[in-house]
This record gives structure tokens, C-alpha cells and sequence, in this order.
């Protein structure tokens, strides 16, 4: 009955590279981005073969090696002792009921190692086609009592994150353990799209290791949705994670009668299609019966590995990535030795704030989120250099700052084992008009110290990436369009989808009123192959950063500057042909802010180097008298009457159009843009300019790319 159709060598690659044609396709999709509860561990794992390619042969060989063990081999992998599995679970959340509770992580241990060691009730229940060869693993999952550093820990870690709601490989750089001495586990909203992956022994190297799982996928309690499918997800992810690929085939499209061509490289699971959350224990549709509640199929009744899936998983700790793991050594490092004593722990000071970046005058509020201890009558001690209030003994507290400047802050949290402290370095930035540059500004990246401003912090640029631990802006004096020194984003050693961030310092623009100002940078980039997704996004803020107005966007198409026009795989240096100078304009509700910022946001996704030189916020009018003489632009009479004017003349058709700005930059009066002919023209202000309240205001011109100001007085 469980017969394989395919030869041992054809099998194993079918299993990695799917059939031709139905299922690639399928397998392009994607469709676990669509329906969430599946898992994605196909895609992800594909992708890592792409990345590298010898793993895919690496996991060919290793199944191989499995199936040709001797049946005495196989018999003493079944024989082998119990093994412990040092575990750390990671909670990622914002702070509402994301934050699952302790209860839960231990539900989800609970149903792991009930599931491993064949001890589930519904064993019992097993089809009797299938029950003499299901198998118990023999794999006990604890929750390390030792972090990396020896530190007393309940093997639970919690971070605010906004990579909850995303939970791609992204989610890892937030928080992450030694993957050859802890099994990671990222509980999260969304698990890119899907329920839950993990990638194959030793695939994943020490960035991507691990398990990523959506929170109500996770245990059968708390936010869990409940059901046996739910509960079982972390049970199927494990089978992943120690080597098992789903019962149907390498995809994730069960159901699909062109799975039948595949197969799962493991001999006593029939070939199947593969269950969509049902329970039809006689599907046969590729001949033999399905194992339809295997843990490693989609069924809703998933109750049992077998014999050939447990030789499987015990092989892969054999493995350099997985052996440490399970050693006498590590359990002892990690504290998950039988009969390890279980003692109190000090908590984990965490807070986070409601925002960073605040105008000079405004509040923070702080809330609190520390964990690794029971916090019952536990007492709090806040510290908030250059606010008000400077101390608290609150959970969450509300703290005004008055005084431009980068500023820590200190919780220390304290329980009967001790207390646990966090201090966050400069983490409140406070702007105000006495801490801004004044315009026109012109940044080349000449100074070494561009991001850390010795005299006055607040005018250094920031530098931040959403990827903790990830390469970030970085001066390069190999290329540039001002000077010798540029910025460049390194984007084949970013992982894909971070985004680097470059904010500029506060920019007061009220030293020249009615001035029209923009923002012009040079900008060079290459791309690796057609599928190349870099993204850079321009926007400003008046408001200290509340609020952004996007004012450029650029794909990776709309990047790609290199003369030659063509893909460049090896690193890219531009030269003086290669760069592309951009402008975009400052809105006209920011004209006249005395803290604008300017936001550089890049986003990386498998293309070459990005580079930025000479930013520059200057006018934009053009007021030389010869520009203005050769245009014969004037306002008059001047000042307003009913018949006052804006009078120029064109050398050729163009597009003009004007606007009356106040002298807080505020548009009061605009005409209409529209094509003008060659010669003497005239836009006339004064029936509508008679309705403006007296005063000084400032006459901008556009004729086409150019703009022209002048001033009117009304009396």
C-alpha cells in the first residue's frame, strides 16, 4: 500500500523542485499570502535555495542518506534516548492583546511535547490502516532557564515591535537567541502572510533559524483560535524545522491533483494530494489511501508522524546546526537539564514610548511592558533627563519636554528576586526653532562626523534601519557628486524588505519669508537583474515628525541611473556619468516651518548599491535681475490697485501660473495654470488681490520648470 511511484534519486528532487508546469506554477503564487492559515514553509525555503544554492543539494543528500540507512541503522535511530530541546519564545507585539500571556506559551508547550512523545489522547483514535506505524519522536521541548548570557531567564522574552503585523525573516533581527543553542520561536500577528514557517536543518544559517507562528495559531488557549489545526501548527512547523517537507510534496497547494507527481521523500507516507482543513481518511485520489492525519498534512484531525518521518528528524540532529542543541552541554549552559531547579528571576525592564520625536513643549507618555519575573507588587523608578516629571514611580506615565535636545530614558523594575534595569540612550529627540539649521542648507557628507554632531547633537542626521543588527547608511569616499564623500546603502548585505532610514536635522525656514524653497539630492543606483525591488521615498514633516507629506517616490526602474543602462552584478561605484540629480518641492503648507525635516526612506529588496550626495534645501525662485529683465517680469501698480498685474513676457508658449503667499508661506490667492503664447502677457491680481487683508505679501511666478517672486503691498 505504500508503495513509492517515483525512484529513490527522482523522488528527492521532486520533492525540492516540485513538477514542471501545474504546480511550479502554483507554487509562484504563493497562495499561503492568501489564506492565512497555511504554512510557508515552501516559499521561504525555496527562496533560501535560490539564495544558495547548495543547501537544496545538501538536503537532497541528506534525505538520501536517511532512506538508505540499513534496517538495523534505522532500528537504532528509533532506539536512541530522549532528547531535550532548549526553547525560547519570543512574544512580538504592540502592546494590545498581541501580547499573549504566559499561560499560553506554556498551553503550546504542553501540546508540543504531548505530541512528540505520542502521549495525545486522541492516539487512540488513529486510523488502524496507519496506527502500526505511527511513531513517537521522543523530543521533550523546555523553556531555557538560562539567556545567552547565564542570566535567569522563564525563557520568554517579549519586544514591542511593529514587525508583528509583517513577520517575514525581518521579524528575527528584532530578537534573537543563539539558533544552534535555542530553538527560537516568534509569536507574531502575521507570519508573512501565512500561518506559520520554518526553514530546514542548517538552511537557515544564524540569522534565519527558527519558527515564525501567528499568535492564534499558537496553543489551544488565550488568542488561539482553538481548533485541532490551530493547536497543531507549532507541532507541524517543528516537523519542518527538523527536516519534514508536507506529506503531499514540496509546495504549498494542497489539493491539487497535480500533487500527485510529487512526493516527500519518505517512504511509509503514501503519495497524497493533500488535505484542505478536512478529514477524509479514505482520500486516495493519487492510488494509495493518504495519511490524511499526519501532522505534516493539512488535515483538521492531524494526530501522528510515522516510523520513516521520525528517522528523518532524528537524523537531522546529527547535523552541526542541530547537535549542539540537543548536547549534554548546551542543556546544562541553557538550563534545561532534567531536574534543573527552577528559582524566581529578576524582571526585564521594557517600555515603550508613544513617540520619539516630539516639537519642543510636547508630552511623551511612557508605558511600561517588562517581563522575565512575576511582577506582582512589583515597584517601578522612571528617570527622565529634561522633562517633566523628572522621576516616577507610575506604570505609565505622561512626560512633557521643554528644552530642545536628545534625551535618555531609565526604567528600573524591581521584584523579590531583584531588580532588572534598561536605560535607552538618546531616545527622546526634542525639536525647536533654536535647535534647527537655518536654509539654505547643503549637506555633502564631507565630515566624518555627519551623524553624531559633537556640539549639538540635535543637528546630526539619524541613521536608523528597521532591521536591528542590520548594515545601515554609510560614508563612501569613492564616490561623490560634491567633494570626495558620499552616502551608500549596501543593499545585497541588507535582508530584503528593510527599509534604512535618513532624517535630516531640523531645517528653519523663516530666515527668508515668502522664500519658496525645495529639496534637490543627487542620487546614483544600479540594478542587480530584473528583479530588483529597491524603493526610495522622499517626505517632509512641520510638525516634528507627527506627520509626513511624501513628496518623491522612486522604484527601482525609476532609480536605475548607470549610463550603460544595464544590470550590474558585481558592486557598483558610479561614476561622474552614473549620478541623477532629483528635486522635489517643499508643500506650501511647510514653506515658513521653522522645524522642517526631510525623511530619506530605502527600502532593499535584492539590487546593488545606493548612493546620495549633496542634499540641498534652497529657493526655488529665480530673482537675478537679468532672469527677471530678460522675462520683463513685474507687478504693477505696485502697491495694490483694481488694476495691478503680473506682467512677462515669453520667448516661446509655456505654462504659467501665480500664486500669493502670506509671509507665513501660506497660499492665499492662485490662478489657474495654463498654456501662454509667445510675447507680452499679463495675469491680472487685483479684483481677487482687493480682498486680501492689508499687508506685505510675495508674488511667485511659474513659468514652466522656473519660478520668479516678487512682493506687493496691499494697503
Amino acid at each position: 500500500m505504500f508503495r513509492k511511484t517515483l525512484p529513490i534519486l527522482g523522488l528527492a528532487a521532486a520533492v525540492l523542485l516540485g513538477s514542471v508546469g501545474k504546480a511550479t506554477a502554483q507554487r509562484r503564487l504563493r497562495p499561503e499570502h492568501t489564506y492565512g492559515f497555511r504554512c510557508a514553509y515552501d516559499s521561504v525555503q525555496q527562496a533560501e535555495f535560490a539564495r544558495n544554492p547548495g543547501l537544496q543539494q545538501d538536503y537532497q543528500d541528506f534525505l538520501r542518506r536517511v532512506r538508505q540507512m540499513s534496517p538495523a541503522d534505522q532500528a537504532r535511530i528509533q532506539a536512541q534516548p530522549d532528547v531535550t530541546v532548549p526553547v525560547v519564545v519570543h512574544i512580538i507585539h504592540t502592546g494590545g492583546v498581541n501580547n499573549i500571556s504566559d499561560l499560553q506559551v506554556a498551553d503550546a508547550l504542553r501540546i508540543i511535547n504531548r505530541d512528540f512523545n505520542k502521549e495525545n489522547a486522541d492516539t487512540a483514535t488513529i486510523d488502524p490502516r496507519f496506527r502500526p506505524i505511527a511513531a513517537r519522536p521522543g523530543f521533550r521541548f523546555r523553556l531555557a532557564q538560562k539567556d545567552p548570557n547565564g542570566n535567569c531567564t522563564t525563557g520568554i522574552t517579549r519586544t514591542y515591535s511593529a514587525q508583528t503585523a509583517v513577520g517575514d525573516n525581518n521579524v528575527k533581527n528584532v530578537i534573537r537567541w543563539d539558533v544552534n543553542r535555542y530553538l527560537n520561536i516568534w509569536v507574531v500577528d502575521n507570519a508573512n502572510g501565512a500561518g506559520g514557517y520554518a526553514l530546514l536543518p542548517c538552511n537557515g544559517g544564524s540569522l534565519y533559524d527558527g519558527i515564525v507562528i501567528r499568535n492564534t495559531q499558537f496553543a489551544g488557549i488565550g488568542r488561539s483560535c482553538g481548533t485541532n489545526f490551530c493547536a497543531r501548527s507549532l507541532t507541524h512547523e517543528l516537523g519542518h524545522y527538523f527536516g519534514l517537507p508536507h506529506t503531499w510534496g514540496g509546495t504549498n497547494t494542497p489539493g491539487e491533483p497535480g500533487n500527485c507527481g510529487l512526493d516527500d521523500g519518505i517512504a511509509d507516507t503514501p503519495n497524497t494530494v493533500g488535505a484542505l482543513q478536512n478529514c477524509n481518511l479514505n482520500e486516495a485520489t493519487c492510488g494509495p489511501v493518504a495519511n490524511t492525519e499526519n501532522y505534516m498534512d493539512y488535515a483538521n484531525c492531524a494526530k501522528m508522524f510515522t516510523l520513516g518521518q521520525v528517522a528523518v528528524m532524528r537524523a537531522s540532529l546529527t547535523q552541526s546546526c542541530r547537535s549542539t542543541l540537543v548536547s549534554a552541554t548546551n542543556l546544562l549552559a541553557t538550563g534545561t537539564t532534567d531536574n534543573y531547579p527552577l528559582v524566581p528571576c529578576a524582571p526585564v525592564a521594557a517600555f515603550q514610548p508613544s513617540t520619539t520625536t516630539v516639537c519642543q513643549g510636547s508630552s511623551v507618555t511612557f508605558t511600561e511592558y517588562s517581563y522575565n519575573g512575576n511582577l506582582t507588587g512589583a515597584t517601578y523608578q522612571w528617570s527622565f533627563p529634561g522633562g517633566t516629571p523628572a522621576t516616577s514611580t507610575a506604570r505609565t506615565v505622561q512626560v512633557t519636554y521643554n528644552t530642545p535636545g536628545l534625551y535618555d530614558v531609565a526604567l528600573t523594575v524591581s521584584n523579590a528576586a531583584g531588580p532588572g534595569t534598561t536605560t535607552r540612550q538618546q531616545l527622546i529627540r526634542v525639536i525647536g526653532p533654536s535647535s534647527a539649521v537655518s536654509a539654505p542648507l547643503r549637506e555633502s557628507f564631507e565630515d566624518l562626523n555627519w551623524a553624531s554632531n559633537a556640539t549639538d547633537p540635535i543637528r546630526s542626521w539619524r541613521n536608523e534601519t528597521t532591521s536591528s543588527g542590520a548594515e545601515k547608511w554609510l560614508r563612501f569616499t569613492g564616490a561623490a557628486t560634491e567633494g570626495t564623500a558620499s552616502l551608500r546603502l549596501r543593499n545585497p548585505n541588507i535582508p530584503n524588505g528593510t527599509t534604512s532610514t535618513l532624517y535630516s536635522p531640523p531645517i528653519n525656514l523663516t530666515t527668508n519669508p515668502g522664500a519658496d524653497y525645495q529639496v534637490v539630492f543627487d542620487r546614483a543606483y544600479a540594478r542587480r537583474s530584473a528583479t530588483s525591488g529597491e524603493v526610495l521615498q522622499v517626505s517632509t514633516s512641520s510638525d516634528c515628525g507627527a506627520t509626513w507629506s511624501v513628496q518623491g517616490y522612486y522604484t527601482a526602474a525609476q532609480l536605475a541611473s548607470n549610463a550603460s543602462g544595464q544590470f550590474v552584478s558585481g558592486a557598483f561605484v558610479p561614476t561622474a556619468a552614473d549620478w541623477v540629480t532629483s528635486t522635489v518641492d517643499v508643500p506650501a503648507a511647510q514653506q515658513g516651518a521653522q522645524t522642517l525635516l526631510l525623511r530619506f526612506e530605502a527600502t532593499s529588496n535584492a539590487g546593488n548599491y545606493l548612493y546620495l550626495d549633496n542634499i540641498r534645501v534652497r529657493r526655488a525662485s529665480v530673482n537675478s535681475a537679468r532672469d527677471m529683465a530678460r522675462h520683463g517680469i513685474s507687478v504693477a501698480p505696485n502697491p495694490l490697485t483694481a488694476e495691478t498685474a503680473v506682467q512677462f513676457s515669453l520667448d516661446q508658449a509655456a505654462t504659467a501660473q501665480v500664486q500669493v503667499l502670506d509671509l507665513l508661506g501660506r497660499t492665499v490667492l492662485s490662478t489657474p495654470a495654463r498654456s501662454y503664447a509667445a510675447g507680452q502677457q499679463r495675469i491680472a491680481l487685483g479684483a481677487e488681490g482687493k480682498r486680501l487683508s492689508p499687508g506685505l505679501y510675495v508674488v511667485q511666478l511659474t513659468l514652466g520648470p522656473q519660478r520668479y517672486t516678487s512682493r506687493v503691498l496691499v494697503p
